[in-house]
């Protein structure tokens, strides 16, 4: 039977990897920052399709558990509370999303198998016991499954640390440049921000070239 790893899915992103620079990191190798570690990059490191829209959903976004690289909390994402959470859809292969979450889980690329139609049929899958070890289904969009991982079970609220909320922003603005006001409005209902974050403070996170 021939493989089915080439075909394309979805990939939602809601923390980091909402911005290209960040997120190219998991494809192409390379590190985002100096005092971040390197990625590998995916196997198959081609980048992702033109398209990468934003997609509103019965989603929730907060910020948990304490990442001493980020300086804070980090992004996860509640698939069963509607609070219009907000997704940027990445266009990328079943290989490229399978090692995508390897390394967001700390594994090598090609060290974790995802069974893409069973996640399809069952809703969602546990790869693991790490922090973004829930792959999760959220349907259909313009054709392609729209696949993303997150936390077995919602943390604590932490607030994030500032690089981590400018590449969470940015990307956004990166992706639809006209409605920054709503995507700071956006960042301030996550829980976990307030009362840490206020809005004037996130506003000057948005970096003058986006």
């Amino acid at each position: 039977m021939p493989s089915t790893t080439s075909e394309r899915v979805w990939y939602g992103a809601y923390g980091s990897n909402l911005l290209r620079k960040r997120f190219l990191c998991y494809l192409e190798g390379g590190r985002y920052l100096p005092d971040h570690p390197e990625q590998v990059g995916a196997r198959d490191s081609q980048k992702p399709g033109q398209m990468s829209p934003l997609v509103h959903g019965p989603w929730s976004l907060s910020f948990g558990l304490s990442s001493k690289r980020w300086a804070g909390g980090v992004a996860f994402l509640e698939p069963d509370l509607d609070e219009g959470a907000c997704l940027r859809c990445w266009d990328i292969t079943q290989e490229q999303f399978m090692d995508v979450a390897a390394q967001e889980n700390g594994f090598d690329p090609g060290e974790i198998k995802i069974d893409i139609d069973e996640i399809i049929h069952q809703g969602e899958l546990s790869i693991g016991d790490t922090w973004y070890s829930r792959v999760v289904y959220l349907g259909k969009y313009c054709g392609q499954p729209l696949l993303t991982f997150t936390s077995p079970t919602p943390p604590d609220p932490m607030p994030p640390g500032e690089p981590y909320l400018s590449a969470i922003l940015n990307g956004f603005v990166e992706a639809s440049p006209n409605q920054k006001e709503g995507h700071i409005d956006r960042l301030m209902r996550a829980r976990g921000v307030t009362p840490t974050w206020t809005r004037d403070a996130i506003a000057r996170l948005v970096k003058p070239e986006t």
